[in-house]
C-alpha cells in the first residue's frame, strides 16, 4: 500500500488524487449526490489564482455543486472568534504563519510565513533534553481505544 498526500504547502498538488478523495467522500462518507450539497472549502492565504480557479471549475463542472465558497482559513478563524479584523497566527506541524485580516479580507502583502512549526520545535526540545540529561529519548504513543464517529472508524484516541 502506498500512502501519499495530494497537498503541499497548504495547496493541492496532485489533482487526480484529490479527485479520488472527493469521489470517495461523496460515495462512502456523505452517501449522497454532490448536486444536493453546497460546498465550503478553506484555502491557504498564499494560494494562487490558477489553483483557486481549477478547484472552482472542478467543483462546478465535475461535481455540479449548487454553490461553492472558497475562503481563506485565517478569515474563517477570525470569524469563528467574532472578529472581521485582526491578525491570525497559525502554527501547525510544518510551518507558522501570521495573516492580517481587514474587514474579512486577507492583506496579502502583510503575510509572514516561517518554515518552523511544531515538528521542528518538538525535535529541538528532544535534542535539548538528550544533550542536557545525556540520555536517549524515545517517543511512545499508546493506543487505548478506537471510537466510531458517524459509523466510521477514525484515528485512535491517544493516551496522554
Amino acid at each position: 500500500m502506498e500512502v501519499s498526500n495530494y497537498m503541499k504547502d497548504g495547496m493541492i498538488e496532485d489533482w487526480d488524487l484529490f479527485e479520488k478523495v472527493l469521489d470517495y467522500t461523496y460515495a462512502k462518507c456523505i452517501q449522497s449526490e454532490s448536486e444536493f450539497h453546497p460546498v465550503l472549502m478553506s484555502e491557504a492565504p498564499w494560494n494562487v489564482r490558477n489553483k483557486r480557479k481549477r478547484l472552482t471549475e472542478l467543483m462546478f463542472e465535475k461535481y455540479n455543486v449548487p454553490a461553492f465558497f472558497l475562503v481563506t482559513n485565517a478569515v474563517l478563524a477570525a470569524f469563528a472568534n467574532g472578529r472581521a479584523t485582526g491578525i491570525v497566527v497559525d502554527s501547525g506541524a510544518t510551518h507558522t504563519s501570521a495573516v492580517p485580516i481587514q474587514v474579512g479580507f486577507v492583506l496579502k502583502q502583510g503575510i509572514v510565513k516561517s518554515p518552523l512549526g511544531g515538528d521542528y520545535i518538538s525535535m529541538q526540545c528532544k535534542n535539548y533534553l538528550q544533550v542536557t540529561y545525556e540520555t536517549q529519548i524515545t517517543v511512545v504513543v499508546l493506543c487505548t481505544s478506537y471510537r466510531a464517529v458517524f459509523g466510521l472508524n477514525l484515528w485512535p484516541l491517544m493516551a496522554m
